[in-house]
């Protein structure tokens, strides 16, 4: 056993190793084999719900810009509009400037000395006298032409009948001038208890009366009739002392509302030929054309059938100076007068028309 142990390997052959592989392939077919698991049959696969869906389009993407080349003019053309663009908003802004400056100094001098109210001139008209507007104007002690009040002017010199309106222009450093625009008269209302006649405005509003003061020889209505001529407005006579005027006050009377309807009923041609009406009463109107032809009508009714019955009967008469009769339409009546005396106004009474 010493021996041996002291006897040294033997070295393998180089032949040797192919074996010794062999042996330890062997050994290693020797080793239980695991068998593998079955492979599992896979699911069909499950077309994918994107691709059963329609479609949706998608929004294009945005192409990005193309770079665009400015050319020389249109880069002098954004200068310039630029430059423009600079002066205007100098210009405003200078004239914002120059407008505050302005309010201030306005303020500034709206109660200064120097611009106070010192006199008022004003061109008399034929109802509205210079004395009328100094009691009626009251300036305030101290009024200058930036802060007077016009307006609270207006509504004091409007308490003369004859004023309509007012206007005013300022005169540095202190006179204030006043235009005043006066009232027209659309009628001369003379009433029938004495030679007292009223003017009544376009407004239908009083304006003022006057006294009618007739010539030797003259009636009171044709002297009443010449100054309505003057004024070119309508005469009414025969007014019943019912009616009560008062300056700038409404006229609200029933004879009065006769007339109007009339004029408003009439065709402006035969309106414009009528220069006066007798109201008496409601039911018993009637007038006289500027030919001197009297027309007795009645009610305020039927206007318009009354008006192409008269121009039946003017027709009729060829330039003969007539009275015709139409407050009945249905038997209406006319009278020639043979006569050069007669004046608007006169005529003869109803008991002499034939058909009566």
């Amino acid at each position: 056993m010493a021996g041996e142990k002291g006897r040294r390997p033997t070295p393998r052959r180089r032949g040797t190793g192919g074996a010794a592989r062999a042996t330890g392939a062997a050994r290693a077919s020797a080793k239980p084999r695991v068998a593998k698991a079955p492979k599992v049959a896979r699911a069909p696969k499950v077309a994918k719900a994107a691709k059963a869906a329609p479609k949706v389009a998608k929004p294009a993407a945005k192409a990005a810009p193309a770079r665009s080349v400015t050319r020389p003019s249109e880069r002098r053309a954004q200068h310039q509009r630029a430059g423009v663009l600079r002066v205007v908003a100098i210009a405003v802004g200078g004239l914002l400037a120059l407008a505050l400056v302005v309010v201030v100094a306005l303020f500034a001098l709206r109660n200064s000395s120097l611009f106070a109210i010192t006199s008022i001139e004003f061109d008399p008209t034929e109802h509205v006298s210079a004395e009328d507007v100094q009691s009626l104007a009251q300036v305030p002690e101290g009024a200058t032409l930036l802060n007077v009040d016009t307006d609270q002017i207006e509504e004091s010199l409007r308490k003369n009948p004859w004023v309509a309106s007012a206007s005013f222009a300022r005169v540095p450093p202190g006179t204030l001038k006043i235009t005043i625009e006066e009232q027209q008269p659309a009628a001369l209302v003379l009433m029938s208890s004495g030679t007292v006649a009223w003017y009544l405005s376009e407004e239908n509003t009083w304006i003022e009366p006057t006294r009618v003061e007739a010539a030797e020889g003259q009636s009171v209505n044709d002297a009443a009739l010449a100054i309505a001529e003057a004024c070119g407005c309508l005469l009414v006579t025969d007014v019943p002392s019912t009616v009560d005027p008062e300056p700038g006050a409404p006229a609200t009377d029933e004879v009065l509302d006769a007339v109007r309807q009339f004029q408003e009923g009439f065709s402006d041609d035969f309106a414009s030929q009528v220069v006066c009406y007798s109201v008496p009463s409601t039911e018993n109107v009637s007038c006289v054309l500027a030919s001197g032809v009297e027309i007795s009508l009645g009610t305020p009714t039927e206007i318009s059938l009354k008006e192409s019955i008269v121009r039946g009967y003017l027709d009729q008469s060829e330039g003969r100076l007539v009275r015709i009769n139409v407050r009945v339409t249905s038997s209406p009546a006319f009278r020639e007068i043979d006569s050069s005396n007669v004046q608007p106004g006169e005529g003869v009474s109803s008991s002499e028309e034939s058909g009566e």
